[in-house]
């Protein structure tokens, strides 16, 4: 006399359920994955974009210009940038291989390229299969929003307070 079948847990007569650690290792690597693709797109966007003027000289900031992007409303409004202003030109020049340069312009927009381009890396090892150890994919996004967002803040309050020390002067 054989045992009753036992029906799977999963409702899927085709084998056993899939495992809860399983299931969220797959959502990491397709999240992981997904996120490369942002930040290859990102990087092979800023590689194409001309952060040089005419001249040769290194743009301060307008790269975004070439991206069909208006000029920054802040900046128009009140003659002083937003805290991204020039990120996309710091970007631009650390792919064409000038980081002092893209320092110059802004350096949190270089703070933020070495972010991602890590975390870029990163994404694409764990989307590969590399187990991603006490990190998870959303922590790791959170890390890298968070301190670039304070690095851009950080350097917008200090051209605030340049702004204002040349007003009062």
């Amino acid at each position: 006399m054989s045992a009753p079948a036992v029906p799977p847990v999963s409702g899927h007569a085709s084998g056993p359920p899939l495992l809860p650690a399983l299931r969220e290792a797959r959502r990491e690597r397709r999240l992981a994955a997904a996120l490369a693709v942002v930040g290859l797109a990102v990087f092979g966007t800023a590689a194409i974009l001309d952060p040089y003027e005419a001249s040769g000289r290194p743009r301060a900031e307008g790269t975004h210009r070439q991206l069909g992007l208006p000029p920054c409303t802040v900046k128009t409004l009140t003659g002083v940038g937003c805290p991204s202003c020039g990120m996309t030109t710091a970007f631009a020049l650390v792919m064409h291989g000038d980081p002092a340069a893209a320092w110059r312009t802004n350096w949190a927009g270089c703070v933020a390229a070495a972010l991602a381009a890590v975390a870029t890396g990163w994404f694409l090892l764990v989307a590969a299969g590399l187990p991603p150890g006490r990190l998870t994919v959303d922590e790791v996004v959170k890390a890298v929003v968070l301190t670039g967002t304070a690095a851009a803040v950080i350097r917008w309050l200090g051209t605030l307070g340049a702004a204002v020390g040349a007003a009062a002067a």
